[in-house]
């Protein structure tokens, strides 16, 4: 691509920045008396349709208390997950809007519903202190408001060691199911299905899927390869077999080896190689060739022993070493404008080339233009140089304090749009809530509408947190120094370090017929 080919928009600003919790918020009063204001967190183990309807009882049951108390139902919080798991959404967005003083009691059915783990639930508690929160159980075994707390440890205690005694016998219990030969993952073998614990051969084409991966690979084909042509061919992956949540359309080629690693598709049955390492992680680890649990010919194989053996083989003589990528100057710094993936510096072709393009080709993305770093470092280091010159003049100076005046008064403006948009949608967030208690929406609609709004809000935060620090650069008195000093440097050194580059430029995107975009990492008053 020769350099007049590329087109740049110099100044153009899009910083990436911490969102800022939202302020508190106080209890509604009513002649003087306070009303609390509560949130529910309701918690089942499993997404299964029994559990669904526990979760619509336990919040009836909440509802009902609540009146009895008037207080004011603020929100609702959800999961469907181990209490013994820390990593919960629902969990993790209660803390958050507690710190950030957004109501008073969480009411929970048990301590067991909040936390099933003595760090966490001894977390938990020490969070809600520090801001004054309460934590009300309705099985009267918690209840901080009439300081009901004294047996505290030992309920946390009780907990979690119930869920190691349950994960003991649960351990137990698939282990002998494993050693009768029954399958007892929680998802079958890519080209199987399980019926009853028997893995049986899918009446579908992912068998031939299975049995074109092994043969591919027998010829001579790379993993990689054969993960990108099956990309091209749209062919659904493992995850969207098992009809995941996040299941993604593409293949890698670690799909690939595991697919060829799986001794399940030569009719034996494999299993208890790894288990979690306690209760309270999600962390495994692989256990000795004694504890795993092998039993042969106890399924119909997709592939034939001596077709899985010549495999292994070959997979132990073309094991690649790999070794640690370069790093080069522009290196999670310049992306695809299509895909949104980085650009990968290619050294037979002295430049980037479009990461999403070369791993998973063109029926992913098309963007195959080649970026010259030497090109693109020339381009930055003149408009820099220019820039620097441009600081020295006191006319020129002079010009940029009045527009940072005119986009100090520009950007208080749409903050002030950013924060009134925000209170409609939380006002719309209670309007839902409300609703659900008339019955007038389902839960799962309550569900649905809060998710749409929470993400609009959370894309509003993040717009404010890039405004006020846009706001907060104007008001710097020493905005033209600190910037000159920069830009001093790469006059003087006529050269662009990796510091230098971070500290000037946030990204540089790159569209499909060569246009690069430069985006800089400071106010545009020019």
């Amino acid at each position: 691509m020769n350099a007049n080919e590329i087109q740049l928009k110099p100044f153009n600003v899009v910083n990436t920045l911490t969102i800022n919790p939202p302020t508190s918020q106080y209890s509604t009063t009513y002649g003087g008396d306070r009303i609390m204001r509560c949130v529910l967190y309701v918690r089942v183990s499993t997404e299964m349709e029994t559990q669904r309807t526990s979760i619509d009882n336990q919040i009836d049951l909440f509802r009902s208390y609540a009146a009895q108390k008037n207080w004011e139902i603020v929100e609702i919080y959800t999961d469907k997950q181990s209490g013994t798991k820390g990593n919960r959404p629902g969990l993790k967005k209660l803390i958050e809007d507690g710190k950030a003083g957004l109501y008073d009691v969480i009411l929970a059915k048990e301590l067991s519903r909040l936390a099933r783990n003595g760090r966490l639930s001894y977390e938990l508690r020490d969070t809600c202190l520090q801001n004054d929160i309460h934590i009300v159980c309705l099985d009267n075994s918690i209840n901080t408001i009439t300081g009901n707390v004294q047996n505290f440890g030992l309920f946390a205690w009780l907990y979690e060691n119930e869920s190691a005694n349950s994960s003991r016998r649960g351990k137990a219990a698939i282990r002998t199911k494993a050693n009768r030969g029954l399958f007892v993952g929680s998802n079958p073998p890519y080209g199987y299905y399980s019926d009853n614990g028997t893995l049986k051969i899918r009446d579908d084409n992912t068998p031939d899927i299975v049995r074109r991966i092994f043969n591919e690979y027998l010829d001579g084909k790379g993993m990689d390869s054969i993960a990108k042509s099956f990309t091209a061919e749209r062919i659904p992956t493992p995850s969207q077999i098992a009809h995941k949540s996040n299941a993604s359309p593409l293949w890698h080629a670690s799909t690939i080896k595991n697919i060829l690693n799986n001794q399940h598709y030569c009719g034996d049955l494999v299993q208890n190689r790894t288990e979690t390492v306690s209760v309270t992680t999600s962390k495994r680890r692989i256990n000795s060739d004694d504890k795993a649990t092998i039993q042969e010919n106890t399924h119909e194989p997709i592939i034939l022993k001596e077709t899985f053996q010549a495999v292994q083989k070959m997979l132990q003589t073309r094991t690649r070493t790999n070794t640690a990528p370069k790093k080069h100057l522009f290196t999670n710094v310049l992306f695809c404008e299509h895909c949104q993936k980085g650009m990968w510096f290619k050294a037979n072709q002295k430049g980037y080339r479009c990461g999403g393009n070369i791993k998973y080709g063109d029926t992913f993305c098309q963007n195959r233009v080649v970026v010259r770093e030497k090109e693109l470092k020339h381009i930055i280091i003149e408009d820099l140089q220019e820039l620097f010159k441009s600081i020295q003049d006191d006319e020129f100076l002079k010009s940029l304090q009045k527009r940072l005046e005119q986009k100090k008064v520009l950007f208080k403006k749409e903050l002030a749009k950013i924060e009134n948009k925000a209170t409609k949608f939380r006002s719309r967030k209670k309007d839902y809530l409300d609703m659900y208690a008339d019955e007038l929406i389902s839960r799962e609609e309550l569900v649905e509408y809060r998710k749409q709004i929470d993400l609009e809000i959370s894309n509003l935060e993040s717009a404010k947190s890039e405004f006020q620090e846009k706001l907060d650069e104007c008001e710097s008195e020493n905005y033209a120094i600190d910037l000159g000093k920069k830009l001093q440097e790469v006059s003087i050194l006529n050269d662009l370090s990796p510091q230098l580059l971070h500290s000037l430029v946030n990204n540089v995107t790159c569209s499909d017929n060569g246009n690069l975009h430069i985006h800089y990492n400071f106010v545009k008053p020019f």
